[in-house]
C-alpha cells in the first residue's frame, strides 16, 4: 500500500495575512507617487506658463485635484481652469476683417500636454519600480 503524500508549509498563515496587506500598502505607496508627480507636474506647466506671462491667469488658474475611489485606486486630475487656457494651447487661424486685413493668428503654445506626457511616463516608471520593489512581476512597458 502506498505512503500518503503530506505537503507541510510553514508560515502559511502569515504569508496569508501579507497578501492581504498588500494591497493597502501598495496604494499608500502609490498615492504618495501620483501626488508627487502631480504637484511636480503642475508646477512643471506653471513655470512653461511664466514665459508667457501677461496677465498671470494661465498661470494661477492649473489646479490639481486628488481622489481615491475604492480600496485599490488612487488619482489626480490636473488641469486648467482659465477661459483661454484651450486658446493658448491651441493657436487660433489667421484672422480677417470684412474689408480683407489681416489680424494675424495666435500660434499654438504647446505648454501644457507635452509636459503632463512627460511626467505620466515618470509616473509610470516610478509606479513599476515601486512595483519590482515589492516583488511583482511586470511584464510589458507603458512608461514607453
Amino acid at each position: 500500500m502506498a505512503k500518503p503524500t503530506e505537503l507541510r508549509w510553514d508560515g502559511l498563515e502569515e504569508l496569508k495575512a501579507a497578501l492581504r496587506e498588500l494591497p493597502d500598502d501598495l496604494k499608500g505607496e502609490a498615492s504618495h507617487l501620483v501626488e508627487g508627480r502631480a504637484n511636480a507636474a503642475a508646477m512643471d506647466i506653471r513655470s512653461g506658463y511664466a514665459g508667457h506671462r501677461h496677465s498671470g491667469n494661465l498661470q494661477s488658474k492649473v489646479t490639481v485635484t486628488h481622489f481615491e475611489n475604492g480600496r485599490y485606486s488612487t488619482g489626480a486630475i490636473v488641469k486648467n481652469t482659465a477661459k483661454h487656457a484651450w486658446l493658448f494651447e491651441n493657436g487660433t487661424q489667421a484672422r480677417h476683417t470684412k474689408a480683407g486685413w489681416n489680424r494675424g493668428r495666435m500660434p499654438p503654445g504647446h505648454v501644457f500636454v507635452p509636459r503632463i506626457i512627460r511626467h505620466r511616463r515618470m509616473l509610470y516608471r516610478e509606479i513599476i519600480e515601486m512595483m519590482v520593489r515589492n516583488g511583482l512581476a511586470v511584464t510589458g512597458d507603458a512608461a514607453a
